[in-house]
Parts: C-alpha cells; sequence; structure tokens
C-alpha cells in the first residue's frame, strides 16, 4: 500500500527538532532495536511496560486507567503473553494541546521507556503521530484522530474514522442509525428529504470530521442545510452560544432542521445539548461524545451515537462479560464510561495482537501482525479489517436515547457500509 504523506510543515518541523533532541541526550538509546537482536525498549522476558495518553477533560485518566487494567487483568492473571505481564505505568494528559500532546508522549517513550502507547484516546496527534510512527513505536486506541490512518504503527480499533482530506473515506454509519430510527419512529421513508444540520469546531479534526458527518447525512437521504466549522475549539472558551443556536435553528428556510449532528467535543457538546432544546428545539438532536450514564440528566432527549455496543444492551452476553471484567478492576459500582469502554477496546486488541506476534516481540515483528489484523468482539464492537482500516472507519455503531434518567437503546449495534464521499461509490471493507 502507497503510503500517503499529510503531515503538515509545522508538524515536520517540530518533530526533526525532536529527533535532534533526542540524539543529543541518550545517544540514540529511545528507539528499539530491530529484529536483528539487542534490547528492546519496554519489553523484558516477564514484562511489556505501556502508558495510556488522552485529553483528560474528556477521557479522565482514571476511567482510561480502569477500562485499559480490565484488559491486561484477564491476561495477566494467566501469566502475561508468552510470560509477560503487561504493566500499564500512566495515564498521561495532553491537555488538549497538540504541542502538550507531543512532549507528553516523547516523556513516556524517551523517559519510561513504553513499548507501546495502550489506550490513546486522543484528537491531538498531529505531531506525536508522526513522531510515534519514526520511533517504531506502536499506539492503539480510538481513531479520533488523523494519526490513526495510513500509519504502519498505528490500530484504532474503529479504524481510520477521521480521515484527513487526502483519504476521501467515511461510513454510513451515523446518517443510517438516524434513517433507522425515523422508519421506526412513524415516517416510512425514514430521513429521505429530511434536513439536517452539522456543526464541529475550528481545528483539523473537527473540519474533516465536519465534512464526512455531512457526507453520511446526504447519503442517508436528508438535505444538508447546515455544516459549519467555525465553533471555538477548547482551550478556547466559548462566551456565547446564541449566535450558533439561532443559525442551528433556524437553518431549514427559517425553519428548525429536523436532525442536528454535532461534531464536538464534550465541553462544546454539554453547552449546546442543553442550549438548543432551551431555545425550542423539537428535532433529533445527536452527539458522539456524552454516553457517560453521568450525563443522563444533562442528554434528556438527546440521542448518543456509540461505535460499539454499551452495557444498556443487558440482553448482550459479550457485553455483559465485559461489565463483569471492568467491575472486576473498578469495583462493583464502577460508573461504565464510553471513555472506560475506549480504553477496554484498545487493550483488548493490544493483547491480541501481541498473542499473534509470538515470544519474537519486537516494533517491527508487531507492526507486521497488525498491518493484517482484524479486529472484533461479535455484536460489541468490529469487525475492523486490516490493511483496510488504514483508510476506512469500521462502519458499526448504536444509538442510544435519554429520557433524562435512564439511557435505552433507540437503534441496536449494527454495521453498515464504507464509502468515498467524492465518488460517492461503496467500498468493500
Amino acid at each position: 500500500m502507497k503510503r500517503r504523506k499529510w503531515v503538515a510543515a509545522t508538524a515536520v518541523v517540530a518533530v526533526t527538532g525532536a529527533f535532534a533532541l533526542v540524539g543529543a541526550a541518550a545517544g540514540g538509546t529511545a528507539g528499539a532495536a530491530g529484529s536483528s537482536g539487542g534490547s528492546v525498549r519496554g519489553v523484558t522476558s516477564t514484562s511489556i511496560t505501556v502508558a495510556g495518553i488522552s485529553q483528560a477533560e474528556q477521557f479522565p485518566g482514571s476511567d482510561m486507567e480502569t477500562g485499559a487494567k480490565a484488559a491486561f487483568a484477564l491476561v495477566n492473571a494467566k501469566g502475561g503473553v508468552y510470560g509477560r505481564k503487561i504493566n500499564y505505568v500512566e495515564s498521561a494528559d495532553d491537555q488538549g494541546s497538540v504541542s502538550v500532546d507531543l512532549s507528553q508522549v516523547q516523556r513516556l517513550v524517551e523517559q519510561d521507556q513504553v513499548f507501546a502507547l495502550v489506550p490513546v484516546l486522543d484528537p491531538f496527534l498531529d505531531e506525536a503521530g508522526p513522531y510515534l510512527e519514526a520511533q517504531k513505536v506502536p499506539f492503539f486506541g480510538w481513531g479520533v484522530d488523523h494519526a490513526f490512518c495510513d500509519n504502519p504503527y498505528a490500530f484504532a480499533f474503529t479504524g481510520c474514522i477521521v480521515p484527513p482530506p487526502n483519504i476521501p473515506t467515511t461510513g454510513t454509519t451515523w446518517g443510517a442509525l438516524l434513517n433507522a430510527y425515523f422508519k421506526a419512529n412513524g415516517s416510512p421513508g425514514g430521513s429521505k428529504g429530511k434536513t439536517a444540520a452539522v456543526i464541529s469546531e475550528d481545528n483539523a479534526t473537527g473540519i474533516s470530521g465536519a465534512q464526512v458527518i455531512e457526507a453520511q447525512v446526504k447519503k442517508a437521504g436528508f438535505k444538508s442545510v447546515y455544516l459549519q466549522h467555525t465553533l471555538p475549539a477548547p482551550p478556547a472558551v466559548v462566551g456565547d452560544y446564541t449566535p450558533f443556536v439561532q443559525a442551528m435553528m433556524t437553518s431549514a428556510n427559517g425553519q428548525q432542521p429536523d436532525a442536528i449532528f454535532l461534531v464536538t467535543t464534550v465541553n462544546n457538546t454539554e453547552k449546546l445539548v442543553s442550549a438548543l432544546p432551551a431555545a425550542g428545539y423539537k428535532g433529533v438532536l445527536t452527539n458522539a461524545v456524552l454516553y457517560d450514564p453521568r450525563a443522563v440528566g444533562l442528554t434528556k432527549d438527546n440521542f448518543e451515537f456509540t461505535q460499539f455496543d454499551t452495557p444498556v444492551d443487558t440482553t448482550n452476553p459479550a457485553m455483559n462479560q465485559i461489565v463483569a471484567n471492568i467491575k472486576a478492576v473498578g469495583g462493583p459500582n464502577v460508573v461504565i464510561t464510553q471513555g472506560m469502554l475506549s480504553a477496554y477496546f484498545s487493550a483488548d486488541a493490544f493483547v491480541k495482537v501481541l498473542q499473534k506476534t509470538g515470544k519474537n516481540l519486537t516494533p517491527e515483528t508487531f507492526a507486521a501482525v497488525m498491518k493484517n489484523f482484524t479486529y472484533q468482539i461479535p455484536g460489541v464492537v468490529g469487525p475492523t479489517v486490516y490493511p483496510e482500516a488504514e483508510t476506512e472507519g469500521s462502519p458499526c455503531g448504536s444509538l442510544i436515547g435519554s429520557n433524562g434518567t435512564t439511557f435505552s437503546i433507540a437503534v441496536k449495534y449494527t454495521c453498515y457500509q464504507d464509502f468515498n464521499y467524492k465518488t460517492g461509490k461503496f467500498l468493500k471493507f
């Protein structure tokens, strides 16, 4: 597969400078030895050292650690993978900054000497992604950043769901879920002819996210009446959401759109899911970040798009087992969040690739297995099929509704199709 180069010039400059510092300090020992021999960074005969990183404001380190350790505990209890137990040393916080993200990743690699970053729940990998590739550091997580696309050391349990502009692919999933919801709730034609608004934030991930979600909206039969990525992204603070709310509320020729898709981070989503109903919005309001039992009151009459099944689905034995695994680590009263589940899937995928790699563990042997690996927990997450997932996302998900007190399943976990949003042609995942 031909490698696509998409890294911004500023990222190249920053990473080049980082390499110079690495070479000057520690004599270049931060990189792992190849398969020809010598020590491997973060790997001993009895352990494999890993760490996680997230934007803690969206995905708290405690949630990430609980989810990851729940998956690691299962294999560690059996003696590890080929005698090596997985040692999770830290949950780092990138503070919502690309530059802080890079410095944190460098520290984990060069000082803590981690073999891999697991889990990575992080939309700020613009500079860290190329650095990790150059240093041959595998990273596993939720594919919410360009860096999870077309990178031989990246593995997303969802695949490439936020592609850079030169990879024009997306799944039909979010739009298809709303189409199914409308069909099941009094609209035989589903979303055909209905109007939709899409809003995201003013950064690289937001711009790409808005573009791919609008493509899904149109593929599902909606008429796109509003597409904006002008909302200030964290750490900027929005003082007044009124202009954004009013613009969306009147976007369908002066009327409300039938559906609004919030492609926004947690802070902005929390404000918009309250501001829109307060302004009188009566349509279907949906987001992708607020599935969290602690937010069920905040999201009353909202719909959460999740890219995997959730504990709401109590009839699914596989999900019930995952809940039990997480409670065994986090305690019987642990609140299982979207971030916690994402960390669990990331860690579980990492373990499965380790098991297939075998005893001869190096970054190169590990990456070779990653390149041709399928991750799935049937009925819960995936299938995510590599190498296709380097440029495509797993087109699966569910729609969860909130009545203000409890979550319920609006549309069960289902897999749909990927397509090229420039040509409109469906892809074979």
